[in-house]
């Protein structure tokens, strides 16, 4: 009889157990947003799981949402990430990086200043959420996305994909659910579209269909 304790095969992954880490969000980012030594001390602390999901990790600046929440776009980051991967490898473990991408729900305050709040549509959602600079503060009012940005996005994904694995992480997981630049393609009631990213289900599932073809590729 299988139990939780045996170990499990999931496409090239060997998993030592079927206890897996959920991902959970820590925001303890260091200042540039790149995992320090507690982050790593917290994963490797960790690695007897059959398999560790990160918290979720922002695919562009553009896609950070909550305070303190780290990314894997710069090498500071890719560097701070090879260190925690390695530090659960070298406990046998495996890790998956999640790629969040917050869209709406973020503050201006808790992100670079370059960078922007993305929607499919221009739709603010309700409520708060807390920044260090400034407390709880509204959810930003979003830009919708020109399809130019939308095709930017998918290569983000993809270009993240590519550097978790270059920081050594065993696969990626798409976060698609909880209100997140995903879910948002998907729901009617943030999506009001009339392009082929809206409207009909075949449609606003686009989005998130080219977002995992271009992670696998």
């Amino acid at each position: 009889m299988t139990t939780l304790f045996d170990p499990v095969t999931l496409g090239d992954m060997d998993c030592t157990s079927r206890g897996f880490m959920a991902p959970m969000t820590r925001s303890r980012a260091g200042e540039h947003d790149e995992p320090t030594a507690m982050n790593i001390k917290y994963y490797a602390q960790r690695a007897g799981a059959g398999l560790i999901i990160t918290e979720g990790v922002y695919p562009s600046i553009d896609g950070k949402g909550y305070v303190r929440t780290p990314g894997i776009v710069t090498d500071a980051q890719i560097a701070g990430w090879k260190a925690v991967a390695d530090a659960v490898h070298a406990k046998d473990g495996k890790i998956v990086m999640q790629l969040m991408h917050c869209g709406r729900i973020a503050s201006a305050h808790n992100k670079p200043e370059n960078a922007r709040t993305l929607a499919p549509s221009a739709i603010q959602a309700k409520g708060e959420m807390y920044t260090d600079a400034a407390g709880m503060q509204p959810f930003e009012m979003p830009e919708a996305m020109s399809a130019a940005e939308i095709a930017e996005t998918i290569k983000d994904y993809a270009q993240a994909s590519r550097n978790a694995v270059a920081a050594g992480c065993d696969g990626v997981e798409l976060h698609c659910t909880s209100g997140y630049l995903p879910a948002q393609f998907l729901s009617t009631g943030t999506n009001e579209r009339t392009d082929d990213y809206g409207g009909k289900l075949e449609n606003r599932l686009r989005f998130v269909v080219e977002v995992l073809e271009a992670m696998v590729e």
